[in-house]
């Protein structure tokens, strides 16, 4: 056990610093690499450079050398709590069960597992409705598609741009 968190946190070291520096390439990636103006205040943002990021990465590259260390010359820290039995009480874990499977109230969203309540179907004759006109919410029933919907919603936001 103690190796295994040894190993984890190491590897967790290695993500933060060159050359395997995974975390730092990804802040490359969104880090701004012009100058831009901010949208809310108007003032002048200057660029991010790798520079940057490399030193600020530096106090907690820190950290995790200090916490190797810690784990090497405590292993207790890892394995203190690895000899106590679980304090479970299997009667209230199957009360809290018993109390979350009852029936919901009928306001409540239904929660995972539970089927959906069964709605009439449409008549096989019966036409499909027309898309809502513009302004009108779209009907909320359970039959509706909801991709369908945003198609209709994008195709309709489309034709409005000149």
């Amino acid at each position: 056990m103690w190796f295994g968190v040894l190993l984890a946190v190491n590897m967790q070291t290695s993500f933060m610093h060159p050359p395997f520096g995974f975390a730092l390439f990804y802040l490359r990636s969104v880090a701004p690499s012009e100058d831009y103006d901010d949208r809310i205040t108007s003032r002048r943002i200057s660029k991010v450079t790798t520079g940057q990021i490399y030193w600020g990465a530096v106090p907690f590259v820190l950290i995790q050398v200090l916490m190797v260390g810690l784990i090497i010359t405590f292993p207790k820290l890892v394995s203190s709590g690895l000899g106590k039995e679980p304090t479970v009480d299997v009667d209230k874990a199957f009360q809290q069960m018993q109390i979350q499977n009852r029936e919901p109230a009928r306001d409540a969203p239904p929660m995972f597992g539970t089927p959906p309540t069964p709605s009439a179907p449409a008549p096989a004759d019966a036409a499909p409705s027309a898309p809502p006109a513009t302004g009108e919410q779209p009907k909320q029933g359970g039959d509706d598609d909801a991709m369908k919907r945003l198609l209709d919603s994008m195709q309709g936001d489309k034709e409005k741009k000149p």
